[in-house]
């Protein structure tokens, strides 16, 4: 009997005992965050999957596990099929295979702290009854998990913020005035270390503190984060307005607000907070987390400090493209080697902290796997010709200098065919749509996302995830913001940093993707209105491999475009360089 099968039996006994027919297992944790510490992989634990998004759900006699287009191939390579069906979450909705497999009126249970109130609504179609059960089902039979992060809290410096922590408080606040609210619940750790100026390292990748807070009209704020992380140098820097709580004290802060007019974010936060809130008898309103815009519009302060991360990521990009250049054809190397390279060429910066998520280095049809992670099983050797993706970025924080990088750059290693370098310009040509739009203000995702999409539409092909997400500032790297995809629905603003990625992946054989990062800028006025014109200014400093691309397929001002940069590239990133890490870069950046 596997690991995996000893498992989904204890889950069973489990349910069993509790006298449910089933349980639900999503891929998140508390704070509904995207990354999670060790303690909160209970999808990973039971099904082998580890993915960034999915849900699984175990019934006495089969099982399930879903997630999106971007894991089709992990989903059909790590998880064991003779103990789950796989699916996609949003082509045929988890709530539809319950309909299918589960009695009707089954008792289904699930854990309030890890599912929204909208999440559980779309689960309520299903002809099942769904029950909250307190306490991990998962948990309870994990006997070696790992306990939860106690790391340490440190200070997010003001002039790298552009504004105080007390500044941000009263921009709050008064939002809040103007919704009619008393207070508001934040349950995203990215918008309370943005609100407080405050950073951690409780999750992989993303230096945010796993807390909650309540921030009232009047600005005060109650904080409420396991004590063990604050330290003597942290806690002089909040002022009387700040007060800090044992996380376990929150529910009993919440009892507090009863007769309050209290704001929640359905979206974001757990269907607990509004049952806790409800049965307090406070007048719960959904609404959003008014952290997120504020958050998303990067001000002058954290545009400068982005720009120079950006800079010094580009430094380690090129030291790494030349490696790879050179070394790739002629010596035995690996994915594990190239992922090991990218780190060590980041590591130089002296204020470089840690990748923003795990490098992608897929060669050949590993490429093809939207999301891949090379393991010691999967691990490919790069034996020529032939495509590798390399998805990359880090965190770098200290001396003026914080940003979240987050780039993609697809490389021949060998002689490519006509059909790599076909995808790879039509790949090319949307990434230069996005990259040269404007548009008036008030323009979505869904509007922007067609033009990186037509080149491959022109032939028939696509790709199955979002084109741009939003990227925070020294925060997370899939940020809230304004997406570039079919789904999204934020207008941009000024100041947003977002991702431009296109791709196009031929399973079985390569893949292929461009992701440079771009702020939102103003672009002058409307001819027919004063409203705002918007456009992108790309801010990743890295060459894009002239080997794969079809100058034939390219229009002059794509041609320009493309050279326009490259010269930047170069004139910007040449004087931090070694002399031969430089002339590589030239050549890189000759003109087509």
């Amino acid at each position: 009997m596997s690991e995996f099968e000893k498992r989904l039996g204890l889950v069973r006994e489990e349910i069993a005992r509790l006298q449910l027919d089933g349980y639900i297992i999503p891929r998140t944790d508390e704070f509904l965050g995207e990354y999670v510490p060790a303690c909160a992989e209970r999808l990973a634990w039971l099904t082998g999957f580890d993915g960034s998004a999915g849900i699984a759900a175990v019934l006495p006699d089969r099982a399930v596990v879903m997630s999106d287009g971007r894991y089709t191939l992990q989903l059909e390579q790590q998880v064991n099929r003779a103990l789950y069906e796989a699916g996609d979450m949003y082509e045929a909705p988890l709530s539809d295979w319950l309909r299918d497999h589960a009695e009707e009126g089954a008792r289904i249970g699930y854990d309030p702290m890890l599912f929204t109130p909208p999440q559980i609504e779309s689960l309520s179609k299903a002809p099942v009854e769904l029950v909250a059960v307190e306490g991990n089902l998962i948990d309870a039979v994990w006997n070696d998990r790992p306990a939860p992060p106690l790391e340490a809290v440190e200070m997010f410096p003001d002039e790298m913020a552009g504004k105080t922590a007390g500044e941000k408080r009263t921009e709050i606040s008064a939002s809040l005035e103007k919704e009619g609210l008393d207070a508001f619940v934040l349950t995203a750790p990215e918008s309370v270390s943005w609100l407080l100026n405050v950073r951690g390292a409780d999750v992989p990748h993303i230096p945010v503190v796993l807390s909650y807070a309540i921030i009232y009209a009047g600005g005060r704020i109650d904080w409420f984060v396991d004590p063990g992380k604050q330290g003597a140098d942290v806690l002089p820097f909040f002022p009387q307005e700040v007060f800090c709580h044992d996380i376990s004290k929150l529910s009993d802060n919440l009892l507090n607000l009863k007769d309050k007019v209290v704001g929640l974010d359905y979206k974001r936060s757990s269907v607990w907070f509004r049952q806790v809130l409800t049965t307090a008898g406070a007048q719960v309103k959904d609404i959003e987390d008014p952290c997120i815009e504020p958050r998303a519009c990067k001000n002058e302060a954290e545009r400068a400090a982005i720009t120079e991360t950006h800079i010094r990521d580009g430094v380690a990009l090129v030291r790494f493209l030349k490696w790879v250049d050179e070394q790739g054809p002629k010596k035995k190397l690996t994915e594990l080697d190239i992922v090991a390279k990218r780190e060590e060429c980041s590591r130089l910066d002296p204020l470089y902290r840690e990748a923003s998520f795990d490098t992608i280095a897929g060669w050949a049809d590993n490429g093809a796997v939207v999301h891949y992670r090379v393991t010691k099983e999967t691990n490919k050797p790069i034996k020529p010709p032939g495509l590798l993706l390399v998805d990359s970025g880090g965190q770098y924080c200290g001396g003026g200098v914080a940003g979240t990088t987050d780039v993609t750059r697809t490389v021949a290693i060998g002689e490519p065919t006509d059909d790599m370098r076909e995808n790879f310009t039509r790949v090319l040509k949307g990434h230069i749509g996005v990259a040269t739009a404007r548009f008036p203000e008030g323009t979505t995702g869904g509007h922007i996302d067609a033009l990186a999409r037509k080149p491959l539409w022109d032939v028939g092909r696509d790709y199955d995830h979002g084109t741009g997400h939003g990227v925070g500032c020294y925060l997370s790297v899939h940020e809230e913001a304004a997406g570039i995809s079919k789904r999204a629905g934020m207008p941009f603003k000024a100041g947003m940093l977002i991702s431009n990625e296109p791709g196009y992946y031929k399973a079985g054989e390569y893949g292929i993707r461009i992701e440079s990062l771009v702020f939102v800028v103003e672009d002058g006025l409307r001819e027919d209105t004063d409203k705002k014109m918007l456009a992108f200014e790309t801010v990743t400093m890295a060459p894009i491999d002239r080997n794969l691309i079809d100058p034939v397929l390219l229009s002059a001002s794509e041609t320009k475009w493309l050279n326009a940069y490259h010269r930047t590239v170069y004139e910007t990133l040449a004087p931090r360089l070694e002399s031969d890490v430089a002339a590589w870069l030239e050549q890189a950046c000759t003109p087509l």
